[in-house]
């Protein structure tokens, strides 16, 4: 048990330095010691070990106080690669991420519509996987794990789906399929908990214990940092905001309730207004269905039709936002996903509904902020899953999957 104690102790210590490192960008051993209240022979024996894995770089030496220059330390970029996998309804993006969850390369996978059957969808990903590897010039011995992210019902902390709208799953272990396929580590987890942890650990959420990421797609999701932790519940599966019932009278969701919030403010809640208002004549359009993109730019250029469903989507949210932060009084709200493309057309009505101390202004209470659509968003999130194992304190870490 002793020894036990020791190895947990030097590991929650080898965190707190690479932690430190982290956040401060560049630091000597001197500062490192300082900053950590450890030891400097524990300092300096634990970054020794860091420099041997390569997960260090030494710089340029610092200014002299009269004595040996100091060496500063960093974070090697280079010291850890993941790769994160999203799927969503019609395609699978792929990315290999470095240390500092930058992105070195992309591939996408176009998904045949309707062919969404777990054993397929399974060996389209891990082709996708190979082949973004393979261009990479990259081997899965050279990476830290798999993370993939869902929008669904997942436990995590097993990789075990227990449903997915866009594909009709129920009850799959794809955590390990892909780990016997791959034979790296493997994590799962809900797309919108993926985002949060990448905000939490490098975005906008870096620094700020508690804080709601909403993301606003085909559905409404939300990932809570509660505490400076994710929040995941009793099964693993909190943060299904998108079915909380704002409309005990309104449109059926695809969960099987009536009102949910995604029924009435989720991009196929609109696609399926926009539809009516084809089949009443208040809007022509010919050939196929309309796409999302294609409703957007519709209302955009003035249709007012079109409008007062984003009205009616915006104001709704804005409803829901607010009764999120009464529950868990947040220090910030960061709204992203593809939804976002919407701009005020989405967040104007939004803001009329807000409580008052909730928005965009740097003194607010509560500040929101808009997270920039990029296509790859919730790959680097599946990404983040991976490396949160290598930064995270050994006291808060998830067994892996392996």
């Amino acid at each position: 048990m002793a020894v036990a104690n020791r190895e947990l102790m030097r590991a929650i210590n080898r965190f707190a330095i690479f932690h430190a490192i982290r956040d401060a960008g560049t630091i000597s051993r001197v500062d490192l010691a300082r900053r950590t209240g450890l030891s400097q022979a524990t300092v300096t024996g634990i970054t020794a070990e860091l420099l041997r894995e390569g997960m260090l770089l030494e710089q340029a030496s610092g200014k002299s106080d009269g004595g040996r220059r100091p060496v500063p330390l960093a974070l090697n970029p280079e010291g850890a690669y993941t790769v994160g996998v999203h799927l969503s309804v019609d395609h699978i993006c792929v990315v290999l991420m470095d240390l500092q969850a930058r992105i070195q390369k992309t591939h996408t996978l176009a998904l045949e519509p309707g062919n969404y059957a777990a054993e397929g969808v399974v060996e389209i990903l891990i082709e996708a996987v190979q082949t973004c590897l393979w261009q990479a010039d990259f081997t899965k011995k050279q990476i830290s794990g798999i993370g993939v992210a869902i929008p669904g019902l997942i436990d995590s902390r097993t990789g075990f789906v227990h449903y997915v709208p866009n594909y009709t799953w129920n009850n799959i272990g794809l955590a390990d399929r892909l780990r016997e396929r791959m034979g790296v580590a493997v994590y799962v987890e809900n797309s919108a908990n993926t985002l949060a942890i990448f905000e939490q650990w490098f975005g906008i959420g870096r620094g700020t214990d508690n804080f709601l990421l909403i993301t606003t797609e085909h559905g409404i999701g939300a990932g809570l940092v509660l505490d400076g932790k994710l929040y995941r519940g009793g099964r693993g599966v909190a943060g299904e905001f998108g079915h909380t019932v704002v409309d005990h009278k309104g449109p059926l969701c695809r969960c099987g309730q009536k009102g949910c919030l995604e029924a009435i403010c989720g991009n196929n809640a609109i696609l399926r207004e926009a539809k009516e208002l084809i089949r009443r004549g208040q809007w022509k359009m010919d050939g196929s269905e309309p796409t999302i993109e294609e409703v957007l730019a519709e209302a955009k250029g003035g249709n007012a039709a079109l409008r007062a469903i984003y009205q009616r989507a915006g104001q709704t949210l804005g409803i829901g936002v607010g009764n999120l932060c009464k529950l868990f009084d947040p220090e910030k709200i960061i709204i992203t996903g593809k939804g976002v493309l919407a701009g005020e057309l989405l967040f104007g009505p939004m803001r009329e509904t807000l409580p008052p101390d909730i928005s965009f202004a740097r003194d607010a209470r509560i500040r929101l902020h808009i997270q920039e659509w990029q296509s790859t968003l919730y790959a680097r999130g599946a990404g983040a899953l991976v490396l949160q194992e290598v930064y995270q304190s050994p006291a808060n870490r998830v067994v892996p999957i392996i």
